[in-house]
């Protein structure tokens, strides 16, 4: 997911990864990163990637800082929306009447 304009007192780290107990790893990645003044006090504006790693993903920080264009790439991508609940009954059918390899 992409996110523009995201702003901030501190410093962004250019790639940052957040390990969870399940394994899962969420990823921030910040790019275009620039320094306003605001109000007197000094903001930073940056576009900013954020994706989720699988808990069979071990990449870590420096993984992904080494290749950091393709992980930007990769993490500004749309995400694909969840199946509503019609397709994923026309599925099960297709399954039920032999229709669709399982």
């Amino acid at each position: 997911m992409l996110l523009t304009n995201t702003e901030s007192t501190v410093s962004p780290s250019a790639v940052l990864v957040e390990r969870f107990p399940d394994g899962t790893a969420n990823v921030r990645l910040a790019d275009n990163v620039r320094e306003e003044e605001r109000e007197g006090q000094t903001s930073y504006v940056y576009d900013e990637a954020v994706f989720t790693l699988g808990a069979n993903r071990e990449e870590t920080a420096e993984d992904i800082r080494a290749d950091f264009d393709s992980w930007w790439k990769y993490g500004i991508q749309p995400e694909e929306p969840m199946p509503t609940i019609e397709e994923r009954l026309e599925l099960v059918e297709m399954m039920l009447i032999g229709g669709l390899d399982a």
